[in-house]
């Protein structure tokens, strides 16, 4: 096949630039999935990191951030997602309310996807059609459980 020297440059400089590109996405795309980089980027997020390593689902017990906040059905739709909630996120901590977690309607179906994922076995005999989200009984799990100083008020108004 016969390509003109034009078309040979490009692909001289096209491809490896491709390649290493390519590799600097996959790389950022992994970095920016682990529970160690959602914790200690932004400082509203410290809360929610140090109060799930007292939970149940924490990262020594093989569950992190990406398990229960990323949809997993498939790998477009993960990207698109990280991509919509990185960058939102991003803005509301640079020029928003930066103290306030505020979670959207498809992160709520995310979650609410993941618990029935990971929990199939669970719920199989519990109606979650009925418009209820798992999350909703179960508030406290991972993120809202106080760290240290859990008053005894507190505990007692949340078991009423």
């Amino acid at each position: 096949m016969n390509l003109s020297s034009k078309t040979k440059k490009w692909l001289l400089i096209g491809l490896p630039l491709l390649v290493i590109g390519s590799v600097f996405i996959i790389s950022q795309y992994e970095r920016t999935s682990t529970t160690h980089y959602c914790g200690n980027t932004c400082h509203i997020m410290k809360h929610p990191y140090e109060t799930a390593f007292h939970s149940t689902h924490r990262e020594e017990n093989g569950v992190g951030c990406k398990d229960c906040h990323i949809p997993h059905d498939n790998l477009a739709e993960q990207v698109v997602y990280k991509g919509y909630s990185g960058a939102r996120d991003y803005y509301k901590n640079t020029f928003a309310e930066p103290d306030v977690l505020e979670t959207k309607e498809w992160s709520k179906n995310i979650l609410q996807k993941n618990c029935i994922r990971c929990h199939t076995t669970l719920v199989e005999r519990i109606n979650v059609s009925d418009g209820k989200r798992c999350f909703e009984c179960h508030r406290g799990e991972p993120h809202d459980k106080a760290i240290q100083s859990f008053s005894t008020e507190k505990i007692f108004t949340s078991i009423r």
